[in-house]
């Protein structure tokens, strides 16, 4: 299994854009560099509203455009449990990717788990289900917000 370990920096993120044929934009960047900035998992309009309250206009649909491409390639994730979304913390990573999110902090980790890609694909087949992608999402409290026990 491997651990989100480090966050990528929005230089990475537009390095991957450009392998993926996709121009260096104003736009893109400051969506990215919004991600960042949030530090967890955000929805199109937390995003928005950063980016206005840092003097940058954008609109909200090209927002929402971005996130939708970004999506597409893999970049960002949809978390199941709020819709919210965030960057992929390991985007030159193939593999299931996974999350732990705290519903008390917000806080998210993401992490790859070829086990778990396995038993995900077995339980597809036994109900004759041809999966498209998998979305797995832990929730429950972070070791900061977990009771402390004696």
């Amino acid at each position: 299994m491997i651990y989100y370990t480090h966050m990528y920096t929005t230089e990475t993120f537009m390095g991957i854009l450009k392998r993926c044929g996709l121009r260096d934009t104003v736009q893109r960047r400051l969506v990215i560099d919004a991600c960042i900035a949030l530090h967890k998992p955000a929805s199109p309009q937390e995003i928005h509203s950063w980016l206005l309250k840092k003097k940058h206009k954008i609109d909200l649909v090209t927002v929402y455009r971005i996130l939708e491409k970004f999506s597409r390639l893999g970049l960002t994730h949809q978390h199941a449990c709020n819709g919210n979304v965030a960057l992929c913390s390991m985007p030159d990573k193939e593999g299931h990717h996974a999350f732990v999110h705290c519903e008390r902090c917000g806080r998210t980790s993401e992490f790859i788990s070829a086990a778990l890609c396995r038993v995900e694909d077995a339980i597809a087949r036994k109900l004759h289900f041809s999966p498209s992608q998998h979305v797995t999402e832990i929730i429950g409290l972070c070791r900061s917000c977990s009771p402390r026990r004696s």
